[in-house]
């Protein structure tokens, strides 16, 4: 677990493009590791990355995306690739000249983007639960919960992110309930400001649209794509797909569901050993 004293940075940073909320644990001689979360990426919420070895041995830099929390929400329409401008224009401001990049679900989506706009500034990928999108491989729109009731939103969540919660709903309601509960007070206190300004809503028109499969040979850095097997928010097969057409890279897959990046050890260890550029040989995790 990180210590209070490790966390060097916690607010605004001030880009060319944009003001980010960010956080960073400074670690001069250690890894620089860009890390680039999900679509409701609020760093009041979302700290569960604070316990892993990314945090403990990086120099780790994050932030919350356009349209989520603290940072800035500029006018006009979004697009991917103002998320990967973003996260390049944070690279400029801290001025690193390259970056491990862990992008994680939206993030590994924004990942892909950043490798193809400025690949001399990403020299080793992490991405986990994210697709190349596309009419094939696209991952669920979940802008379509945002008209639903916060109850059945949450529950319909919980079962695409991890289709084993399903067949708990069915074989015990309570313990699917403590769950719902759980992610009804998460959607509670991420609506605002993230929702009700309208930001998380023009993130997810961003996402509707990406679509880098037809460039993914662009894509030569060592890249480490782990996904969760009862994921059917970004379909295992889809990030299998994503893997086979990156030129460098492994495929990893676990028994977990979306989210797998920072809930199964095992699948943080590997994302941390690949930035280390350790070995990667899981015998048992590889899938065929």
């Amino acid at each position: 677990m990180t210590h209070e004293a490790d966390v060097i940075e916690e607010g605004i940073l001030t880009t060319e493009r944009i003001d980010l909320y960010h956080l960073r644990i400074k670690r001069p001689d250690a890894p620089k590791v860009l890390l680039l979360g999900g679509s409701n990426f609020d760093l009041r919420l979302k700290r569960a990355f604070l316990n892993s070895p990314l945090a403990l041995n990086c120099d780790l830099f994050t932030y919350e995306p356009r349209g989520i929390g603290r940072t800035q929400h500029p006018s006009g329409t979004w697009t991917m690739q103002d998320y990967a401008r973003d996260a390049l224009a944070a690279l400029d401001a801290l001025g690193w000249s390259d970056a491990i990049v862990v992008g994680e679900s939206f993030g590994g989506m924004t990942a892909l983007h950043l490798a193809l706009l400025a690949p001399e500034r990403v020299c080793r990928m992490v991405i986990a639960s994210a697709t190349a999108g596309g009419p094939e491989h696209a991952s669920y729109d979940i802008a379509r919960f945002l008209d639903l009731p916060l109850e059945d939103a949450a529950m319909e969540a919980l079962c695409l992110q991890d289709t084993r919660n399903a067949a708990l709903r069915q074989h015990d309601p309570e313990a699917f309930a403590l769950k719902v509960s759980e992610r009804m007070k998460f959607e509670t206190a991420f609506r605002d400001p993230s929702l009700t300004s309208g930001g998380y809503l023009r993130l997810l028109e961003a996402r509707r649209a990406h679509d880098c499969k037809a460039r993914l040979d662009q894509i030569t850095v060592p890249t480490t794509v782990i996904a969760g097997r009862f994921d059917t928010q970004a379909r295992p097969e889809a990030q299998k797909a994503l893997a086979d057409a990156l030129p460098n890279s492994s495929f990893h897959l676990f028994d977990a569901g979306h989210g797998v990046l920072f809930t199964d050890p095992t699948a943080t260890q590997i994302a941390y050993d690949s930035i280390t550029a350790e070995a990667l040989d899981y015998d048992d995790q590889e899938s065929a």
